[in-house]
């Protein structure tokens, strides 16, 4: 259990940061590549990431706490889910934080994505 809550954690904090470097780097003339972001406003944009997050945790605690037959099947999918998007999150974050402090070259996190994916496929 305690393992998971730190997954949660690290799920919130990946989120926390992928919004902040996101509105960041738009106040800073950057770019926003996801289409669906570059339509939000910064406090939509904070309500979805708030909005997936508490959706997140109702979930697991939900699961974690029924008596389902297929609960644990359930409750490891759910973190298999969140696991691959604080990963994914995560190295987008770092991208975001390298483009900030003025890094252009980012292929090395391209090169990370892509292995990533190719483990996922």
């Amino acid at each position: 259990m305690e393992k998971n809550r730190m997954l949660l954690t690290t799920f919130a904090i990946v989120n926390l940061t992928d919004y902040l470097t996101t509105i960041k780097g738009i106040e800073m003339g950057f770019q926003e590549l996801n289409e669906f972001v570059s339509s939000l406003t910064p406090a939509s944009f904070l309500l979805l990431k708030v909005a997936i997050l508490a959706t997140i945790f109702a979930l697991t605690h939900s699961v974690q706490n029924s008596s389902f037959p297929i609960k644990k099947g359930v409750y490891a999918g759910l973190l298999a889910g969140v696991t691959v998007s604080t990963a994914f999150l995560g190295v987008c974050s770092v991208h975001n934080l390298w483009l900030l402090l003025g890094f252009k070259e980012v292929e090395v996190l391209v090169k990370l994505i892509a292995g990533v994916l190719a483990l996922i496929n």
